[in-house]
């Protein structure tokens, strides 16, 4: 009996690991495209804009616009979304907040944050080619495999209710499942002299 017990947990094990596994792949490119490609762990078109379409439906919520960039890991554009009202700025940052995460593998948060603590010059972050704001957050799969990023911009934070960042967080949520807890926000009030301190939390995130 109890041998028996032990193979039926073994079983249902290994079938809760093959699910696991077959869920996760439904967000990568496969088939012949993946042959193409000669890649394995490129996000798919269909998860990118299931994504998007989950954050323009946050923002619709909270009767706010964004702008949506999503990339795949080697900085290719997925998916792009702009809703209605956002102007170029909005767009603009969205993709330069993907592409910080693209240069990171982290939110861009982290640069906003070693900015505002005075760890990093925005200078210093502008010639690695990133961008000193919240609003991007890696895509990943396994926990550990990177494969894309998102990055929102165009609406006006209300932290800890509603930003840019937590319309990202919120879809990758409701797409792909429970995601890492975002990073505090670096107070305004700690962020060194040179102008650097009210980033983040006003009209400039947009």
């Amino acid at each position: 009996m109890k041998l028996f017990v032990g193979l039926a947990a073994a079983a249902a094990a290994t079938a809760m690991i093959g699910a696991a596994v077959a869920a996760e792949s439904d967000f990568v490119i496969r088939g012949d495209a993946a042959k193409q490609l000669l890649e394995q762990n490129s996000i798919n078109l269909a998860t990118a804009e299931k994504i998007a379409k989950a954050c323009v439906d946050e923002a619709v919520k909270e009767n706010v616009g964004v702008s949506i960039a999503i990339y795949d890991q080697y900085g290719e554009p997925v998916y792009m979304y702009r809703m209605d009202g956002q102007p170029r700025v909005a767009i603009e940052t969205a993709i330069m907040k993907a592409k910080t995460t693209l240069n990171t593998r982290q939110s861009s948060k982290v640069v906003m944050n070693a900015v505002r603590s005075g760890n990093q010059s925005e200078a210093r972050a502008i010639s690695f080619g990133n961008f000193a704001n919240s609003g991007a957050l890696p895509i990943t799969i396994n926990g550990n495999q990177f494969i894309g990023a998102i990055g929102v911009g165009g609406s006006a934070p209300r932290v800890p209710a509603w930003s840019d960042e937590i319309c990202a967080w919120r879809a990758l949520t409701k797409v792909m499942g429970q995601q890492p807890a975002l990073l505090p926000d670096v107070p305004a009030a700690a962020a060194a002299g040179g102008g650097n301190g009210p980033r983040g939390n006003g009209a400039p995130n947009r």
